[in-house]
């Protein structure tokens, strides 16, 4: 199936994609795999070090999975409340549903996890050489316009639908709280060893606060434990979509 982008009002994907939902569900639209809002993770300092939060990567915008594109758009068409949300269809020359081509799909799945792009871990010589990436950024080091680590933020220039659009990386340190699926990625994350496993008082169902601050005060619910690992995986409802995190059980309290 191809992507295809469904341009609405910034902050009304959410309710955007609620519709396209409810509709699936009761059968009124015809069959597509997925509707989808990508999102990055954010990182902002405070304390000297990175804290995370996770916003939409183009707001405004909504992504849709099918092979037949135009009778779910001529039926959206006829919705009031995707008027509604459109305003005036086309009025400054803008398409509101917008093919996404091979490269373009090709680049997004690459940086996209399960509809999210991670930060990106960089370290840099004194001298301002870059060492090493790991992450969404590693196989776009060459493509780097603009690198701000104090920020934590690198800017790659890609063609997205039909314009050269400034993709924001978001950037993890060796100054940052570690990341159990990033370290692992930089092979810093060894596994327990059978004689060490035991409960850590924290099970599926719970809720849990990250004591870090990495992810601020939010509360999350444990989707899984990972024993062996120790780590903790939960997920978080935002903007309509379900997104994983992974944590250390040792950074995490039970509220």
């Amino acid at each position: 199936m191809m992507w295809y982008v469904i341009q609405t009002q910034s902050g009304r994907e959410h309710d955007l994609k609620e519709l396209l939902d409810h509709m699936r569900q009761e059968g009124d639209l015809p069959v597509f795999r997925n509707c989808f809002i990508p999102l990055y993770e954010d990182v902002y300092r405070r304390g000297g070090v990175g804290h995370i939060s996770i916003k939409r990567m183009f707001p405004g915008y909504l992504f849709v999975e099918t092979d037949d594109p135009d009778p779910l758009f001529g039926l959206l068409k006829t919705i009031p409340e995707f008027t509604r949300l459109l305003g005036m269809e086309e009025k400054n020359g803008d398409k509101v549903f917008i093919p996404v081509g091979e490269d373009e799909k090709a680049f997004l799945s690459s940086i996209l996890e399960n509809g999210l792009m991670h930060v990106s871990f960089l370290r840099r010589a004194k001298s301002g050489r870059i060492e090493q990436i790991v992450g969404p950024l590693a196989q776009f080091g060459d493509r780097i316009t603009k690198l701000d680590v104090p920020h934590r933020r690198a800017i790659v220039e890609a063609k997205l639908f039909g314009k050269l659009r400034r993709v924001k990386f978001s950037l993890w340190t060796d100054v940052d709280t570690p990341l159990p699926w990033l370290d692992e990625k930089r092979g810093r994350s060894p596994a327990a060893t059978l004689h060490e496993i035991k409960d850590i008082g924290i099970h599926e169902g719970d809720q849990i606060v990250d004591e870090t601050g990495v992810y601020g005060d939010q509360i999350f619910t444990v989707s899984e434990v990972d024993l062996l690992r120790r780590l903790i995986r939960v997920e978080a409802q935002l903007f309509g979509m379900r997104v994983p995190i992974e944590m250390r059980a040792d950074d995490v309290r039970r509220v």
